[in-house]
């Protein structure tokens, strides 16, 4: 086992996940470098694992990356597990890992746990490929656009969302894609409290609007493509719909009413409004 770096996948909530294999090399490397020692200590402890940790994490993460490669450079083997899940994915431990590869230092993944195809697993969603962003930034501004792309793109939407934010990411959500827009949510995976949602927006607004006071842990959020030949088709019904009402009804009372029977947004609806009063004139 020497000369080597083990990238090591740990549970994401429940501790009886992790792999045999995981639990062999954690129990015969001669250090465990790891995210925050004090979370690390209850999952080696469970299995009586008794090794030296050395923390890593976002802060100290360059200059503690060049100790271990040093350590390992001597003869060492070393393991790297995060708080949770697998190293390097929205988590620390990538710059590890370039820096060993740099170093021609063997780099051995040991595969575990991941909240994203735990989530992707039990959300129902048939589709071969996914785009994965993380967290979404912390302003509404920021987070809007990230959203604005994800309603533009042709791949299903995988992220993460920090539990002071998941309601204001509903609204953004909902201002964005409309009130009927059917998304998956997996709620503390794999843990005692674990909730899975798939519903509509306006319904889960009304649900987490009342937990709001009570929304702790971590939130993966899935949100499947639509095919842009629907969204076009939704398009045209919604304009010849406006077509026969602006005939009858002004324009603010057409916008409103095409918008609550298509269950899009009123704002999409003045456009394609605006759009048919200037191509008749």
């Amino acid at each position: 086992m020497s000369s080597t770096l083990y990238i090591v996948g740990t549970p994401i909530g429940n501790l009886d996940d992790i792999s045999s294999r995981a639990l062999k090399i954690l129990n015969n490397v001669d250090l465990i470098a790891c995210e925050d020692t004090r979370h690390s200590k209850h999952l080696l402890s469970k299995f009586s694992i008794n090794k030296k940790l050395v923390s890593l994490h976002q802060h100290n993460e360059e200059k503690k990356s060049s100790f271990l490669i040093k350590e390992i450079q001597s003869g060492k083997a070393i393991a790297y597990i995060s708080d949770a899940g697998t190293p390097g994915i929205s988590d620390p431990g990538a710059y590890l890992v370039n820096k060993a590869l740099e170093s021609k230092i063997k780099v051995v993944p040991i595969p575990g746990a991941s909240s994203i195809t735990t989530a992707f697993s039990a959300a129902g969603i048939i589709a071969t490929q996914f785009n994965f962003y993380g967290f979404l930034p912390n302003t509404d501004s920021k987070s809007r656009k990230v959203i604005k792309q994800f309603n533009n793109s042709q791949f299903t939407s995988v992220f993460f969302v920090s539990p002071h934010r998941v309601l204001k990411t509903l609204e953004l959500l909902e201002e964005i894609y409309g009130s009927m827009q059917r998304i998956f949510i997996g709620r503390e995976l794999t843990k005692l409290y674990e909730t899975i949602y798939k519903e509509n927006l306006d319904d889960l607004l009304i649900k987490f609007r009342k937990e709001k006071h009570n929304l702790k842990g971590e939130f993966v959020i899935i949100i499947e493509a639509v095919e842009q030949e629907q969204k076009s088709s939704r398009n045209i019904e919604a304009e010849n719909a406006l077509r026969i009402m602006l005939n009858e009804l002004s324009l603010n009372q057409s916008v409103k009413l095409v918008s609550q029977i298509f269950k899009m947004k009123k704002n999409e609806i003045y456009n394609l409004a605006l759009g048919i009063k200037n191509n008749d004139k």
